[in-house]
């Protein structure tokens, strides 16, 4: 059943393993992948430190390098390089042997955290953020229940800036832009007629009939949902309990489905199908 228990959540915490090593970067177009460590300056130059894999290289920012960050489905802004985070994920740019230009792409999750752990914070979902350079320093100082402001690494949990405060972010939550997603499953033909689907999330604390979907001819059920832009939704299909979720072909219960949002524009949808009922044969 999703959702783990808070002892649970606490173990995984406590017996958190040492974070893997980054994988070999992905080049793009006339950049790589990295992240960014550090500024320093040396005879006059200022000098800009980022990772890459497990090697760490130096460079010197050449005159008029440009400095990008965009909050996922954002806009692209310039910045000063006093405002890069150390454990940011950056595109660095360079000619020959100088940094020409830097872009930071993050995703804005605005929560609260319930624990506060060896470098971890646990949302209220059981989301579990591991926090690393900026968000690591201002998570060790956190009263408990405190609401933050993440800056996270887009399709990860890791956070590398947090605000906190002791009321929610609700006027920076409502800024961050929209996306209407729907979405349509495809149900086993034995789902009885007299059933109704429901999408249980991580965001609304694993309830089993948390979110009630509409039929459409064919066995399909849909449902419109409002979520933040960039942001990532864990949810699984019930029939309005955890004795009637969805299973595999086996009978064998399947991990989390995970919904990314990812469009560009005001709409995405998304086509799933369940393929067995905990409750019935295939």
């Amino acid at each position: 059943m999703p959702g783990a228990v808070f002892a649970l959540v606490w173990s995984l915490i406590i017996m958190a393993p040492a974070s893997p090593p980054t994988p070999s970067p992905t080049p793009i177009p006339n950049g790589i992948k990295a992240t960014f460590v550090a500024l320093s300056e040396q005879q006059g130059a200022t000098f800009v430190t980022f990772a890459v894999g497990e090697e760490r290289r130096s460079l010197p920012l050449a005159a008029g390098a440009v400095v990008r960050e965009r909050a996922v489905g954002g806009e692209w802004k310039a910045i000063d390089l006093s405002k890069l985070r150390p454990g940011a994920p950056v595109v660095v740019f360079q000619r020959g042997l100088s940094v020409t230009q830097i872009d930071t792409l993050y995703a804005q999750v605005a929560t609260r955290f319930v624990l506060v752990k060896n470098g971890y914070g646990v949302a209220p979902s059981g989301t579990i953020y591991r926090l690393v350079g900026r968000a690591l320093d201002e998570g060790a100082a956190l009263p408990q229940g405190a609401y933050v402001l993440l800056r996270v690494a887009p399709g990860t949990t890791t956070a590398f800036d947090l605000a906190a405060s002791s009321t929610p972010f609700a006027d920076e939550a409502s800024r961050l832009p929209k996306v209407t997603v729907t979405v349509d499953v495809l149900v086993p033909v034995n789902t009885p007629s007299t059933d109704v689907i429901y999408m249980s999330t991580d965001a609304l604390s694993w309830t089993p009939n948390a979110i009630r979907m509409s039929p459409l001819p064919g066995n399909r059920w849909t449902v419109t949902l409002s979520l933040t832009q960039g942001s990532q939704l864990k949810y699984k299909y019930t029939r309005g309990s955890w004795q009637t979720d969805e299973r595999d072909l086996a009978g064998n219960e399947i991990a989390n489905r995970t919904l990314s949002v990812t469009a560009k524009g005001a709409a995405q949808t998304v086509d799933d199908s369940v393929a067995r009922w905990a409750d019935r044969q295939s």
